[in-house]
């Protein structure tokens, strides 16, 4: 139901285990665990089942994720939430985010916009990334919030500076349009940069038109060119129009030297992704 983001959270649950258990439910839960990364979810399911009733909000939170996604049960939202829940009113930032989600797409729940906030704000202010980022698009937007830019770009910040690459690239955004925020193009680059750099397409298209135009940079269309064809690469069909237009500007020997520095960026991003496995 909620992507990516949502398995990575569940993949982290289950191999950090931080959470003071009794020998005997530390085996269960390690054999939960080692049930799921095997896929073999009825397994894992029926370790982490009496856990989560004895309260263990870890438990709580998995076997949430196990019904939202259907995995090892029938999937079942209703009973996803009421999980969540649980492992939410003991302190877990993640449930608490996902009970957002549900309110806000009104899963498992009545839909709620006021109580989506509730609890994206709850994990929010535990340092939780995903749920700042969140908080600040309702925030942007007055959904369940009192609608304020001001406020939004805090939390904005907050998971930028986790390096959450969706809230760079808003953040970067407002200062260079001054939206709740004094205006600062160069200071907007650095964050759309940053954005960029961990492969966001819509930030590869950003710093094309950045470069292209010459906000918060010096025009050059060289390195309009590099920007626009990574994220051409990826199917932005404006980048792909607009690397299209500059290149008729540009001479043959400028086209070769955006291809090679768009090659260079893409082999180094992937060196780096092979070192880190």
């Amino acid at each position: 139901m909620k992507g990516e983001s949502m398995k990575s959270i569940l993949i982290r649950m289950l191999t950090v285990v931080c959470v003071a258990v009794t020998s005997s439910a530390y085996a269960g839960f390690e054999e939960g665990k080692a049930a799921f990364v095997q896929r073999n979810y009825a397994k894992a399911y029926k370790e982490f089942k009496p856990l989560a009733e004895q309260g263990d909000q870890e438990a709580q939170h998995i076997l949430g994720m196990m019904y939202d996604e259907g995995q090892g049960v029938r999937q079942n939202f209703t009973e996803a939430a009421v999980w969540y829940r649980k492992a939410a009113n003991k302190g877990n930032v993640d449930s608490a985010y996902n009970l957002g989600v549900m309110y806000a797409m009104g899963q498992g729940v009545d839909r709620d916009d006021v109580q989506s906030a509730k609890w994206f704000r709850k994990a929010a202010e535990k340092g939780h990334a995903l749920s700042q980022f969140a908080l600040g698009r309702v925030t942007t937007i007055g959904r369940g919030v009192k609608q304020d830019d001001k406020a939004a770009n805090e939390w904005y910040r907050k998971a930028a500076e986790q390096g959450h690459f969706k809230s760079q690239l808003v953040l970067g955004k407002n200062y260079v349009e001054g939206l709740g925020i004094e205006k600062d193009a160069k200071l907007g680059f650095n964050w759309i940069l940053q954005s960029a750099e961990q492969g966001h397409f819509k930030a590869q298209y950003e710093l094309g038109k950045m470069y292209r135009d010459g906000v918060g940079v010096p025009a050059d269309l060289v390195n309009a060119y590099k920007w626009y064809q990574l994220a051409a690469v990826q199917n932005h069909g404006f980048a792909i129009a607009e690397r299209d237009q500059i290149a008729a500007k540009m001479t043959a020997e400028q086209i070769a030297r955006g291809k090679l520095l768009a090659s260079e960026w893409a082999s180094k991003k992937q060196n780096e992704h092979h070192a880190a496995k």
